[in-house]
């Protein structure tokens, strides 16, 4: 009998237990969705323009959906960073004035976890003498999204009528040049027809980079070739001497 009683016992708590973990759902996350940044930098050279020949470029960034997806698009906005009084120019994030530039906004599409923000950015008479200027952007709340974590709401753009050294020469070094110079970085845009070089983030396969390589070494040695001597770095720490191409 008293066998029976804790056999008894024993199946109302396995299924008490049972239905209560059955009851207990697991809760959706319901946080509001945010859109965030991938990349965190990005320079743009408006080399040779002057305002009359290219009055204005448009920077686009790539953005991430962090949290569900919806059924229709959805957009993404921010504003510049201004700097605490008595910054000094040097470690100012924002250095552009208003008028220089736009901020259009970004979208990210129904059903899509990815999209673009665009700013537009002004040739002005800032950029006279090969000046450049900065511009820190954050994202602020939209009827669409709140705002993310702080290290993925910010991205910092720098612009000139100079050749700027790109925000990926980090990876382009491995398959392009060690070294960087202006000289690098033209041959680099003309033989791949990009201004940035997105290897870590996985936008460019070790294939690509290295087919972009190759290019790259043959366009210094036809170079080299054509004007008798080898190919030299007009600028930057190998100033004066040769080109090695990785490839």
């Amino acid at each position: 009998m008293k066998i029976m009683n804790y056999k008894l016992i024993l199946s109302i708590l396995v299924f008490s237990v049972l239905y209560g973990c059955a009851k207990e759902e697991v809760p959706y996350f319901s946080g509001k969705d945010s859109a965030n940044f991938w990349l965190h930098a990005q320079n743009l050279s408006l080399y040779g323009k002057t305002p009359a020949e290219m009055p204005q470029d448009t920077i686009i960034m790539d953005i991430g959906l962090s949290g569900r997806t919806a059924d229709y698009d959805r957009f993404a906005t921010a504003v510049a960073v201004e700097d605490a009084a008595g910054t000094d120019e040097e470690s100012k994030k924002t250095t552009a004035a208003p008028g220089t530039y736009e901020i259009i906004g970004g979208v990210i599409p129904a059903n899509e976890f990815n999209g673009k923000f665009k700013v537009v950015l002004k040739n002005t008479s800032a950029l006279d003498n090969d000046a450049s200027v900065k511009l820190r952007i954050k994202m602020i709340e939209t009827d669409d999204f709140t705002v993310g974590i702080k290290e993925n709401n910010y991205f910092d753009i720098l612009w000139s009528r100079t050749i700027l050294e790109p925000s990926t020469w980090g990876a382009m070094q491995y398959f392009f040049c060690a070294v960087y110079s202006t000289t690098v970085y033209k041959i680099f845009m003309e033989v791949t027809g990009l201004k940035e070089f997105y290897y870590y983030e996985g936008l460019v396969t070790v294939e690509e980079g290295s087919v972009m390589g190759t290019k790259f070494g043959n366009r210094v040695r036809e170079l080299s070739a054509q004007q008798g001597s080898p190919l030299l770095h007009e600028d930057g720490q190998n100033k004066g001497l040769p080109i090695i191409p990785i490839y």
